[in-house]
């Protein structure tokens, strides 16, 4: 027990003699005497008892990559010069607009870009398009059903 708790224990018993009166409040003002306890530490894991105990190796060198650098950069350019020679091949597989020319009429609902599709299949649509444009005077206004146009063709 500390010094200042057991004085204020004496006074409080110096004071309940004197007036049992004002016993409750002298009661209500010293707070109670209260033991010391260990701080509560914080919920863990408890460890399995037949368990072995896993330590980690401080003793070990850190982990040096599989492969030096040089050789990472070398693989990196090469999938990189790969795909931009796939990229470069599959852009040149596509057929160029048609050379010769035919004069088609447009169906109803159809567009420059339907006729386009079907005029000149497995070409560039939107070089396919821009053709007909020139050919027939920029179509400024759009196309109207049953109008008569040239178009490039393929066969």
């Amino acid at each position: 027990m500390s010094v200042v708790a057991h004085r204020a224990k004496e006074q409080a018993e110096r004071t309940r003699a004197r007036v049992p009166a004002q016993r409750e409040a002298v009661e209500q003002v010293v707070p109670p005497l209260r033991r010391r306890t260990r701080p509560v530490a914080p919920p863990t894991r408890r460890r399995v008892v037949g368990a072995p105990r896993v330590v980690p190796r401080t003793d070990c060198a850190p982990r040096r990559p599989h492969l030096p650098v040089s050789w990472l950069l070398a693989v990196a350019a090469v999938v990189c010069l790969a795909v931009v020679g796939l990229g470069m091949l599959a852009s040149s597989g596509q057929a160029s607009v048609p050379e010769r020319t035919t004069v088609v009429r447009v169906e109803p609902g159809e567009s420059l870009w339907e006729l386009a599709g079907r005029v000149a299949p497995g070409s560039d649509e939107s070089a396919v398009v821009d053709r007909i444009r020139e050919l027939n005077g920029g179509l400024a206004d759009g196309v109207t059903p049953g109008q008569p146009l040239t178009v490039p063709t393929a066969g």
